[in-house]
């Protein structure tokens, strides 16, 4: 039997709502070529060809960044690992995948992590610690009864004499 550990669940809960407040600020400082911007017109289908492509709020990186911080807001509210972690893997590798196609398109030399605005990283942190702590998410019980196979042999002999 496991109980949920409410420090932990409290930290990935405000994962999820860095998370979903990165998704809506601005990700990236304008530079040269580069405009500023962020990843609520930024087409998620144009990633199938490696494009980067203008697209509208409900297509874009943004919705999954967004519904991914909330779900890892919920998964912290039920500690839940399993919501936690798949969730918060996918909120890092859409702002990952988001910022290697927006390096890719302007200049790949030019992305550097002091051009990463508040909205990258509140959503990357977010992800990555709330990532790191579905293994503290829950705890053993210490007064938990046990299966038979998750104890010795000698402690399923009966202690009657023969």
């Amino acid at each position: 039997m496991t109980s949920r550990r409410p420090l932990v669940a409290t930290l990935v809960t405000l994962c999820g709502i860095a998370i979903t407040a990165g998704a809506a600020l601005p990700w990236v400082k304008a530079r040269d070529t580069r405009p500023a911007s962020g990843i609520t017109h930024t087409s998620l289908v144009g990633l199938r060809h490696l494009s980067y492509t203008h697209s509208g709020t409900g297509t874009s990186f943004a919705v999954v960044v967004a519904v991914s911080g909330i779900l890892v807001f919920v998964g912290g509210l039920m500690a839940s690992r399993l919501l936690v972690g798949v969730f918060s893997v996918i909120a890092l590798a859409a702002g990952v995948s988001w910022i290697w196609l927006n390096a890719r398109h302007y200049d790949p030399t030019e992305l550097g992590y002091n051009d990463l605005r508040l909205g990258a990283w509140l959503a990357l942190a977010g992800g990555l610690i709330a990532a790191v702590a579905i293994w503290w998410l829950r705890q053993q019980d210490d007064l938990a009864d046990t299966s038979p196979w998750q104890s010795s042999v000698a402690a399923l002999v009966d202690d009657r004499d023969y």
